[in-house]
């Protein structure tokens, strides 16, 4: 399925960060260089929760690429990240580690600038607002994606798609495009937030009308309640999707809050690693309302079943396509903040990022 590397020198488009060509899903050489320049280089990646570190001497197995990382806490509550032995003779590396509101990340690079300064101003507190105050962790599975780690990075940073592709959000009302939000870019590209604000309105059904989707007479939920949410942050946002570059995701959908992690696992298979979490103060009707609504995330969710398979058909599909490219020209072809969420503005910021750091 995946296209061999050729030997030959690759070239990006003449049109720019518009443009992605469907060979960087597929090189083999392309993703050994990834490896040392996006996961390896100047970047500060998911490493875990500190929830999930509890007490002295605790320890967990963690990736940074497809590179195994152990990160432990000492007696002390230190964090300490080390790369796991490998099959080399050369001694296993260390990283930099930074905690920030329960998030834990690590770098291999002395030259990474602070993780507050790599998030940038606008991004730090669309982090803060989600990690308010200490965590509890409720569960998390793990999802196997038929495809190259990039297709899934660009689909949480395409911001238009989920009222298409999403048939649960635009039938029961829970993200649409007639909403408010925005699209929030943060250094250079390197990080996103979308946004979308509670709408309790009774509103008219564009897609319907337009022919975008058929009528669904009579089509309801049998447990209406797995929707009911709580303004519990306090700002009137339903949802807001933000990420790092290159490979950590925070979700909160209504009261469903989640980090994922992209790993790749080779150049057309990646393992998505989803952490669902509540707050420690949390009451059990808070606890019984996420669990429920931790259904419409993950691998059978009714909401990201659709990722999982989209991205697989992009991977199919640019197979036998390796010198072409797709189109990245909505909302223009700039790299930052916007109003409105009709717009690819954080794909570009992405590859803006991806291209620096590889040189291409």
């Amino acid at each position: 399925m995946n296209a061999p590397s050729s030997g030959a020198p690759r070239a990006w488009p003449v049109e720019g960060l518009t443009r992605v060509p469907y060979w960087v899903y597929q090189d083999e050489a392309l993703y050994r260089r990834e490896q040392d320049r996006v996961f390896r280089g100047e970047t500060w990646n998911f490493l875990g929760l500190e929830a999930e570190l509890l007490g002295p001497h605790a320890r967990r197995v963690t990736c940074v690429g497809d590179t195994r990382v152990v990160i432990t806490r000492d007696a002390n509550g230190r964090l300490d990240a080390l790369e796991s032995p490998q099959s080399d003779s050369r001694s296993p590396a260390k990283l930099r580690v930074a905690r920030l509101c329960g998030l834990v990340f690590g770098t291999f690079s002395d030259e990474t600038p602070s993780l507050e300064e790599y998030l940038g101003a606008e991004i730090l507190p669309r982090i803060e607002r989600v990690m308010r105050e200490p965590i509890r962790v409720l569960g998390g599975y793990t999802q196997s994606l038929p495809n190259n780690w990039k297709p899934y990075a660009e689909n949480v940073r395409d911001t238009y798609h989920a009222s298409l592709l999403h048939s649960f959000y635009t039938t029961f009302r829970i993200s649409r495009l007639s909403q408010r939000g925005g699209v929030i870019v943060g250094n250079d590209g390197a990080s996103h937030a979308t946004f979308v604000m509670i709408d309790k309105s009774d509103q008219s059904d564009h897609y319907e009308r337009a022919g975008v989707r058929a009528v669904r007479d009579g089509f309801s939920l049998e447990a209406p309640e797995v929707l009911e949410e709580v303004d519990e942050l306090g700002d009137g946002v339903a949802i807001q999707i933000l990420t790092v570059f290159p490979g950590f995701v925070l979700q909160q959908v209504h009261n469903s809050l989640a980090v994922r992690q992209i790993v790749p696992k080779g150049v057309a298979q990646t393992e998505l690693v989803w952490t669902c979490f509540g707050f420690a103060s949390d009451d059990d009707a808070m606890i019984e309302r996420r669990l429920k609504q931790a259904n419409l995330i993950g691998p059978a969710g009714y909401v990201s079943m659709e990722d999982g398979a989209a991205t697989g058909f992009v991977q199919r599909g640019v197979a036998g396509a390796a010198d072409r490219a797709s189109v990245v020209e909505m909302g223009g072809a700039a790299v930052g903040t916007q109003e409105s969420r009709l717009s690819e503005t954080a794909v570009r910021g992405f590859w803006q990022v991806w291209r620096r750091l590889i040189d291409l």
